[in-house]
């Protein structure tokens, strides 16, 4: 059951915090999604965990807003709206570009001087130093664009031949996949320079059968991670979608030890 709220949320969150949650877990959406992607999370996440899925603009219940095309304007934007609810212990979840773009938020607020997220959590997405693993946004024409994103499971195959729903769904896609490419302009720190690393904790999953980011790909987090740790879960690109028990034991593992270190933290 929900507890009480704090005040209205933030434009990009779709509810308010719960006040009485020891652990606040933002989540960040793939390209081409939305917050409705995590709508199955709170049943599943461990009692105590306040999931707080984030809202990009151009989507969903923001589809009237301009899109952002770079990451580091981005996240900006969105450490200044979450920056009155990261005041907390929290942790930090993104799948596919919602990878990047979590680790792009947590980065500029550290580098404003909040507080750290307990982990990152980071899903089905290579490491921000490599070649992101979806094309560059004008490469394929709709068709094209569209059988592959049927093809990683992030589209459902009733929209191939359907013009009028590409139309309005894959301009969002390339303006996302236009996030994913401008990740060398992000501002996030380079692995190879130890005085740029952050002091974060990253637990990433990969999924066995994701025929777009392999294990190893994900795996090249690690040199941005003060403690690292991998785990390759049963599914494709969409493994909480696809496959989602061992996901949630595994994620749920890592939330109580969490939840455990928020409840001993100072105000």
């Amino acid at each position: 059951m929900s507890g009480p709220a704090t005040a209205a949320p933030a434009g990009c969150l779709v509810r308010a915090p719960r006040e009485d949650a020891a652990l606040r877990l933002f989540c960040f959406h793939h390209a081409g999604g939305g917050a409705s992607f995590y709508a199955p999370w709170p049943a599943r996440v461990a009692p105590g965990v306040d999931v707080l899925p984030v809202q990009l603009p151009g989507r969903e219940s923001r589809f009237r807003e301009r899109r952002f095309q770079d990451a580091g304007t981005l996240a900006e934007a969105l450490a200044d709206e979450l920056a009155p609810w990261l005041d907390r212990p929290y942790a930090v979840y993104g799948h596919s570009m919602g990878a990047l773009i979590g680790f792009a938020v947590a980065a500029a607020r550290m580098r404003a001087g909040g507080r750290a997220p307990l982990a990152l959590y980071v899903g089905a997405y290579a490491a921000p130093h490599l070649t992101p693993p979806l094309p560059p946004a004008d490469l394929y024409g709709d068709a094209d664009l569209a059988r592959l994103l049927v093809d990683i499971g992030g589209l459902h195959p009733q929209f191939l031949g359907r013009d009028d729903w590409l139309r309005a769904l894959l301009p969002i896609v390339r303006d996302d996949l236009r996030i994913c490419a401008s990740h060398r302009e992000a501002g996030l720190p380079d692995p190879d320079d130890a005085e740029q690393r952050l002091p974060l904790d990253i637990r990433a999953f990969a999924g066995a059968d994701d025929a777009l980011v392999d294990p190893g790909a994900v795996r090249a987090w690690e040199r941005y991670a003060r403690d690292f740790r991998l785990t390759t879960v049963p599914g494709g690109h969409f493994f909480p979608r696809e496959a989602p028990e061992p996901f949630f034991e595994e994620l749920n593992r890592s939330l109580a030890a969490l939840l455990t270190e928020a409840r001993r933290a100072p105000a």
